[in-house]
């Protein structure tokens, strides 16, 4: 069975993580430290240590002890200031008061070489906040002494994950099914590989490096980059130092179509045509992300394929459009009858009665084999209300 996963923030947020409209707010709601900068009290906030450790970090002791330390000349505090008034206010300033609904669409006027360093900062940002969300629930992962010391009971929370790798544990072959099975991927967030690596190193006792190995060999693609490897940077890292390479490896919608690579948006193409089944989970249904990944209006590269698409909290409106989109049939309409046309056979001399009871069946047969194949086709459908767990619940079966 070949399955493709087309993944969106609505699969995250049952473990912790944000939308990105949550993640706007977040941004917004962020104390940036640019208060009383000019002051003589001022004290270098402690998240611009861990953002620029390149620039910063190795200071970040002495700057917290309050001692004068130099710095190109200058002393720590004014360095730091310097970045602060040059690149932190303006972008707090206006994320602030900013009418955009996303923060990759906050980014996308930011993206100039004029602008690129609040761009670059924003970046940095928004991978500290990933980080802070991997940290918080991996966490409710942690035992001490043989006691869960979490207040909340991750793994109690189960979700969609824990029930397709249970699924999949079933079966004799689960290491190929793995895989063979394409994750697409629009988070930044690893915690699909996280639960991966859990499952393999507790369930099927694999050593760290043998796991980390494995999750390589998968077919797991972060569209718009993430965070990094396990291996690299480890679950919930906040204070890892490489906040300049993973901003590097973070791109915008808006990005990844002036820096389109075809030959990648080819390779998931060639997975969606060859797919049996796919399944869109937790997705926003951007027109642009869906082309970046090769699937234009009518989806028609998906045409041979068993589709299921979540749209929980979606309006009737926004499920016709993208079920017009995706040329899907909307969950609430699948049992509606397709009514039977009228079936004409013409009259010729040279046919008797049962010439023409003959043709007619035959006309009748040909209509309902067209019916039927439009029926199949309405299988694959928009499910009303349903969120990841329950498209994996109801509709991913592993015979």
């Amino acid at each position: 069975m070949s399955d493709v996963f087309i993944i969106g923030a609505g699969c995250s947020v049952p473990y912790g993580f944000p939308t990105g409209a949550m993640l706007m707010q977040k941004l917004k709601d962020f104390n940036y430290g640019d208060n009383n900068v000019e002051s003589p009290s001022f004290h270098p906030p402690s998240y611009l240590f861990d953002l620029y450790y390149e620039l910063f970090g190795k200071y970040q002791e002495y700057a917290n002890l309050r001692k004068e330390v130099f710095f190109c000349g200058g002393n720590i505090e004014f360095e730091i200031s310097n970045k602060i008034s040059k690149t932190i206010v303006p972008f707090a300033n206006s994320i602030r008061h900013s009418m955009m609904v996303s923060t990759d669409e906050f980014l996308k006027n930011r993206l100039s070489q004029e602008k690129s360093e609040e761009a670059d900062f924003g970046k940095r940002l928004i991978a500290r906040e990933i980080l802070v969300a991997e940290r918080e629930s991996e966490k409710q992962f942690s035992y001490e002494d043989g006691k869960r010391i979490s207040k909340k009971i991750w793994l109690g929370n189960i979700d969609w994950i824990q029930h397709l790798l249970s699924r999949i544990d079933q079966q004799s072959n689960w290491e190929e099914i793995l895989k063979q099975t394409v994750f697409l991927t629009f988070n930044y967030d690893r915690v699909l590989e996280y639960c991966i690596f859990l499952y393999l190193t507790s369930d099927k006792q694999y050593a760290d490096a043998d796991a980390h190995a494995f999750i390589k060999d998968m077919k797991i693609f972060h569209v718009n980059g993430f965070i990094g490897p396990l291996e690299k940077i480890p679950f919930g890292a906040v204070g890892n130092g490489k906040y300049q390479e993973i901003a590097k490896g973070m791109e915008t919608v808006w990005e990844k179509r002036q820096n389109r690579d075809e030959s990648e948006k080819e390779k998931y193409q060639g997975f969606l045509k060859n797919a049996e089944r796919v399944y869109f989970m937790g997705f926003s249904y951007i027109p642009d992300n869906l082309e970046s990944i090769g699937i234009p209006r009518g989806a028609e590269i998906i045409r041979n394929a068993k589709v299921y698409a979540t749209a929980m909290g979606l309006s009737p409106q926004n499920r016709l459009r993208i079920s017009t989109y995706l040329d899907l049939k909307d969950f609430e309409k699948r049992n509606e009858p397709e009514p039977m046309p009228e079936i004409e056979v013409q009259y010729q001399p040279f046919k008797n009665r049962i010439m023409r009871q003959q043709e007619y069946k035959q006309k009748e047969k040909l209509t309902k084999d067209q019916i039927r194949s439009r029926r199949i086709r309405y299988e694959n459908r928009i499910l009303k209300d349903a969120s990841a767990v329950d498209l994996i619940l109801d509709y991913y079966t592993l015979a």
